[in-house]
């Protein structure tokens, strides 16, 4: 299926979701037996852009702030329907998924960015970019942040996407596990897994978040009708989220662990690995989203999705729950 089809009949297959389940009550605004607002909370991806999010809730953040917080694992196919059903009240999930669904009519506001760059290095079984031209580059599909990695850091390397064999492999652990047989000659990949790379002797030709390129990897996203129904709960989430944030900033040990757990890594020198590049590279002081992160979304879903040229990227935001919490404006 290509990138057009697959965005197509997701969106679609969202907004019938919605339709159908409109009459469902939302989690938010309920409370638990112990007094908690209670809010249900998905994350697309087992990846350290998550790392705060997962603090804030096993350091106890969240109940700190009077919130009982539910954190579910969806895929970005399960969480966008989820959300816009009301099953769930936030999704942490890619930017170029929610640009997708306002495109197709979906209201929904972006409340943060937990990732503004693309957390992606390219390995190679060569030396230099020059050399990856004529090999084969290996990513999962066209419909993820993975081959947005793929593409800007074979960019990044001096070539065009044309100049090398691009081979779709499904899921990451079979790009990984294709780069590690020799199957493939290239892959963007990211820490922890990239440590493995590293002592196979492979090279890094690019570290994408060094080139800074403005990217939503991983947004906080929420309907409009949420956030203008229940912006107290996210006052409260956010106030959590800063201190699961510095926690993760502060705290190598514990935030490794938390790491470990829910990455099911036990290799300390990956999670060390991990962490630094995290803390140094990709998670920034304050998870504050703006249009210019949605740019290169808008660019990949041009000609595939209708109607994404007219997004309001700048409607799109709220950023005042944040600009509250983390103190910026």
């Amino acid at each position: 299926m290509n990138q057009g089809t697959w965005m197509k009949r997701g969106v679609v297959a969202a907004a019938l979701i919605a339709v159908a389940s409109a009459t469902l009550t939302a989690c938010g605004g309920d409370e638990s037996a112990d007094g908690l607002t209670t809010i249900k909370v998905s994350y697309s991806e087992k990846v350290a852009d998550n790392l705060p999010l997962w603090a804030a809730k096993e350091q106890g953040f969240f109940a700190a702030h009077d919130l009982e917080v539910e954190l579910v694992n969806l895929d970005s196919e399960k969480g966008f329907p989820a959300l816009l059903s009301g099953q769930v009240d936030m999704a942490a999930i890619g930017g170029t998924q929610v640009v997708s669904a306002a495109a197709a009519g979906n209201d929904v506001k972006i409340l943060g960015a937990a990732t503004p760059v693309l957390p992606f290095e390219l390995y190679a079984d060569v030396a230099t970019g020059v050399e990856l031209k004529g090999k084969k580059v290996g990513y999962t599909s066209k419909s993820g942040s993975q081959y947005v990695g793929t593409v800007e850091a074979i960019k990044a390397a001096g070539l065009e996407p044309s100049d090398v064999d691009l081979v779709p492999l499904g899921n990451v652990s079979n790009v990984n596990n294709a780069l590690l047989s020799g199957a493939i000659d290239a892959a963007a990949t990211h820490p922890p897994a990239s440590l493995q790379f590293k002592n196979a002797g492979l090279h890094r030709l690019v570290d994408l978040a060094k080139e800074d390129i403005p990217y939503m990897n991983v947004s906080y996203v929420a309907l409009t009708s949420y956030n203008e129904e229940h912006p107290e709960v996210l006052d409260q989430f956010f106030a959590a989220l800063k201190q699961g944030t510095d926690f993760v900033q502060s705290n190598q040990k514990g935030a490794t662990r938390i790491l470990g757990d829910y990455l099911g890594e036990d290799d300390q020198a990956a999670l060390d690995d991990a962490w630094n590049y995290y803390t140094s590279e990709v998670i920034q002081e304050a998870p504050l989203a703006s249009p210019e992160q949605l740019e290169l979304s808008v660019e990949f879903l041009d000609g595939s999705v209708e109607g994404v040229e007219d997004v309001d990227l700048d409607g799109l935001i709220d950023p005042s729950h944040v600009e509250k919490a983390f103190g910026t404006s």
